[in-house]
């Protein structure tokens, strides 16, 4: 991984404050983020600060557009409410922020499993007040004596009493706080097993190629097969991004941060115990700095979680970088770009002939060929005496149809890393340099199955990154070796 922005850089405060606008707006519904006003002061304000960031090339972990926010390299797009919160990956800025694959019930062999989770409570915030921050710096446990994994679980009043979808960055924030790690990816390919997602053009099992007349994928090149891979990879990930914490860059966490916006701005116990640690000074004079303070008395992150974060370093992310391998290693098995070099959509169109139709379906039923796959935008019914209740609404049929496969796994793994930071617990540039990570790991992987596979496959995938024209780089697996864009970038020793 490239090197961490500095603590007292222009990206580090300007991380924080999206971190702190986060926190702000975890209770905001996303069907309401095209329309909420504070979206739209801080979609502003996030901008703003981001510009400064990408320009400041004396740190070398500043913000990199093309990587770390939309836009091509080189150029950072125009923030807005919709796009406000996201990484720019590929096919990501259609349709709303929560990906297709959160939003749906899935088929688990003959069982079903129901996505809809029971929400945070709204509104409840921690570690706002200094002592109760710095008792956490000090033991990583929350009031209750509860460490990290057990946030929250101390009282029945710290959550919701209806189960819903994911619909409010609280509910990604909780989602991710106690998700199986591989979990969102593991439901995506059973998803596109079961809607009829084509494997890619280099699977010889595939439709039309050498051994789909007689024979079928299964162990190898099937379902069991990336099932299985799909977990794998993410056991990988932790074990190379670990060394990345511990080893190379040991980066503060959001919430040690804030302790030093506070102590620089307020002071403990008031102003004779400020302390000058030289952050920007605009870091805690920002509209979103004031909110907080505003509503806290304190300029500490608000955090989701009782207990704050995790209590090993922030670079990289372990789920940002799990997501990157599992969402990699999706993209190459299926097939999410179609021989003209065009996205897959993810809507099925039954207008096209048979031969050329592509995208997913869905059956309610175990029998029958299934109907287009239907997509949502997820919100919550605030109308009594349904307060809390999630609501699903269908998308437009013009929005659907420019959903695609590729564009929804990204989105997926964009809302578990981003997840996390809405949470309190991480940087963007956790999450971008991470996902990166986890897609090098997963290429390295797939060229060891190019070469053990008796069949000798070749993946094909489009990166995370972009280049200066918007576009992806486009990766090819073949005999062992990685290309991307034509260019030998990886030998895999599995192969000399």
């Amino acid at each position: 991984m490239p090197p961490a922005p500095k603590v007292l850089s222009t990206t580090t405060a300007a991380e924080m404050t999206e971190l702190y606008w986060m926190a702000l707006l975890r209770d905001v519904p996303f069907d309401q983020f095209d329309t909420d006003p504070m979206v739209a002061v801080a979609a502003e304000e996030v901008e703003s600060r981001f510009a400064e960031a990408v320009a400041d090339t004396a740190d070398v972990g500043h913000l990199i557009a093309g990587i770390d926010v939309p836009g091509p390299a080189g150029a950072l797009a125009d923030l807005s409410p919709h796009n406000l919160f996201r990484l720019g990956l590929p096919g990501e800025e259609v349709g709303p922020l929560v990906s297709q694959f959160f939003l749906r019930d899935i088929h688990y062999g003959t069982q079903r499993i129901d996505q809809k989770q029971l929400p945070y409570k709204k509104s409840r915030d921690y570690l706002t007040e200094f002592p109760a921050w710095l008792r956490a710096q000090r033991s990583g446990r929350d009031d209750e004596g509860q460490a990290y994994p057990q946030s929250n679980e101390d009282s029945a009043d710290n959550f919701e009493t209806t189960r819903r979808y994911i619909s409010t960055p609280r509910d990604l924030a909780r989602f991710v706080n106690k998700d199986a790690l591989h979990q969102a990816y593991f439901n995506a390919a059973l998803l596109m097993l079961s809607g009829g997602a084509r494997w890619t053009p280099g699977n010889p099992y595939g439709d039309g190629h050498r051994l789909h007349p007689r024979e079928a994928a299964f162990g190898v090149l099937g379902g069991p097969h990336i099932l299985a891979l799909v977990s794998e990879v993410a056991t990988r990930a932790l074990k190379v991004v670990w060394n990345q914490k511990w080893q190379v860059h040991l980066r503060l966490r959001p919430e040690a941060y804030g302790g030093l916006v506070h102590v620089q701005k307020i002071g403990i116990g008031g102003s004779n115990g400020k302390r000058p640690y030289g952050l920007p000074g605009w870091v805690s004079t920002t509209s979103a700095a004031k909110e907080v303070r505003k509503r806290h008395k304190s300029l500490l992150l608000p955090m989701a979680f009782t207990a704050g974060s995790p209590t090993h370093p922030a670079y990289g992310a372990g789920h940002a970088t799990v997501a990157g391998a599992c969402v990699t290693v999706l993209k190459a098995y299926f097939q999410t770009i179609d021989e003209k070099g065009v996205p897959v959509p993810f809507v099925f169109d039954p207008t096209r002939k048979p031969a050329d139709a592509n995208g997913l379906k869905e059956r309610m039923q175990p029998y029958g060929s299934g109907v287009p796959v239907a997509a949502y935008v997820p919100g919550v019914d605030a109308s009594p005496p349904n307060a809390c209740e999630g609501v699903l609404t269908p998308l437009p049929k013009s929005v659907a149809a420019r959903l695609t496969i590729e564009g929804e796994l990204n989105k997926l793994a964009m809302n578990v890393a981003m997840g996390r930071s809405m949470g309190g617990v991480h940087w963007r540039t956790d999450n971008t340099r991470s996902l990166m990570l986890g897609e090098a790991l997963a290429a390295r992987i797939l060229a060891d199955i190019t070469t053990d596979a008796n069949e000798k496959p070749t993946f094909t995938f489009r990166t995370f990154t972009r280049k200066m024209d918007g576009e992806p780089k486009n990766v090819r697996i073949t005999a062992g070796r990685i290309y991307v864009d034509d260019t030998l970038v990886d030998t895999n020793i599995s192969c000399i």
